[in-house]
């Protein structure tokens, strides 16, 4: 028979597994270069199976062993461009952002001490630039519109919900926004953070 102990004690012993499904971090790394702010970025690597030669931050899922998205994000950027986390100072977090698949994204900006002493993982990050932060601050990304539909496969039950159809779509929509700098576009996410770090450096510049 369930009973409200075996239900707490079911709760109790899936608290930790929720804790980092769908769940991941990015690290926005500023590196000073001849005293300008710059944004560092990595291109992924060509051998990726999920958006090869995408320009991204570096970060990835949480891990169980993770104590929080923070670290998340500083563990990501070792593995990914070798930057020990002794070089990477948390400046701030900005709003965690939900990506289309429904992966929860946890945005860090940090201040990173130098470039010299990279170690790119070949097998994740094919380059990395710089952009100056002014550039982006000075420059509004171009916006597009991404539709994402719904519909029901032939194994619908539509007999237990008489109001709907076998025509019946639902649809979506999110705003895609696209920086073009020199050679290089970013777009997506990726662009979509920038907006947003953005926003938040000339709204509180206005304060």
């Amino acid at each position: 028979m369930t009973t409200i102990k075996k239900i707490s004690q079911s709760l109790k012993k899936t608290k930790n597994q929720f804790h980092t499904i769908n769940k991941a971090a990015v690290l926005i790394p500023i590196i000073t270069i001849e005293n300008q702010l710059h944004l560092l970025f990595q291109v992924r690597s060509k051998k990726l199976k999920w958006q090869p030669g995408d320009i991204c931050f570096p970060g990835g899922r949480v891990e169980a062993t993770d104590d929080n998205p923070e670290y998340t994000a500083k563990r990501e950027t070792f593995e990914e461009l070798g930057i020990t986390i002794d070089q990477i100072t948390i400046l701030g977090q900005l709003p965690k952002f939900i990506a289309s698949l429904g992966m929860i994204i946890y945005p860090f900006v940090a201040k990173i001490e130098s470039l010299d002493n990279l170690l790119l993982n070949q097998d994740e990050v094919e380059s990395v630039f710089t952009v100056p932060l002014e550039w982006f601050i000075n420059h509004q990304p171009k916006q597009a519109t991404m539709l994402v539909g719904f519909k029901p496969d032939d194994n619908f039950p539509f007999e237990l919900v008489p109001n709907r159809t076998a025509n019946w779509q639902q649809k979506s929509q999110h705003d895609v926004y696209f920086y073009q700098y020199e050679n290089f576009v970013i777009w997506g996410l990726t662009a979509q953070i920038i907006n947003s770090f953005i926003r938040t450096i000339k709204c509180n510049a206005q304060l």
